[in-house]
């Protein structure tokens, strides 16, 4: 038995799959015409779970100077971007600090809740032996941003967050104005997420971070130099 097909079937068919790709479409150009002209995230160390704060065996104070920003970017203040879906970059910025001051403060708070007493002062060091101050107390810590990254690359369905941290971190005796410990370390964070959000590139930016910092100090080398140094 042959059944005739209704005439105006594919006809409504083929106006759904055309509603389907109109609405898509528009929700499209919304998101893109929506995009704001920048994001700012709120930089600061966040520690991990298996950090725990331990008594430091110096009463020394320690001063934490500014960090150079060592890395080849035409804006030092902006620190990545997100790529919409039309292929356009969108900056990301620190919301309080530049990244130099940023990466000081958590290096500070790091070494605040590691039991070492910090100074409040903000030294400004070129990380030349040189130019060493007795007054920024026994120890002197600075050091270079080499790398300093965060980038979403939007996509359907998920979004793609990757960040990426290097550091060197330079620790100096006042006293005798030299250089007695230098590493480099990096860490990288990544996320896909179906959402897309500033609190995402946060927390990515910040775990990068976190975690290269804690790697500087991590080991029994750079403890045994900091307690020597402090004598």
């Amino acid at each position: 038995m042959i059944i005739d097909k209704c005439p105006w079937t594919d006809f409504a068919v083929s106006l759904v799959k055309q509603a389907a790709k109109s609405a898509s479409f528009c929700l499209l150009l919304l998101v893109i015409s929506c995009a704001p002209s920048l994001y700012s995230i709120d930089l600061k160390y966040e520690p991990s779970a298996h950090t725990r704060a331990e008594s430091a065996e110096t009463k020394e104070t320690v001063s934490v100077a500014s960090f150079v920003d060592a890395r080849r970017t035409a804006d030092p203040l902006m620190i990545g971007k997100v790529v919409i879906l039309d292929g356009r970059e969108i900056p990301v910025f620190p919301k309080h600090e530049k990244p130099s001051d940023a990466v000081a403060s958590s290096l500070r708070e790091f070494l605040f809740k590691s039991g070492y007493t910090v100074s409040s002062g903000k030294p400004s060091w070129d990380l030349r032996e040189e130019t060493i101050q007795k007054k920024w107390g026994k120890i002197l810590v600075g050091g270079k941003i080499e790398e300093f990254d965060i980038t979403c690359r939007e996509s359907v369905p998920v979004k793609k967050y990757t960040a990426k941290v290097r550091l060197t971190v330079i620790l100096a005796d006042t006293e005798r104005g030299r250089i007695f410990f230098r590493t480099t370390t990096e860490s990288s964070s990544s996320l896909e997420h179906i959402i897309f959000s500033e609190e995402k590139l946060e927390q990515q930016m910040n775990a990068a971070l976190s975690d290269a910092i804690e790697k500087s100090f991590d080991g029994q080398e750079i403890k045994q130099k900091i307690r020597a140094t402090a004598q």
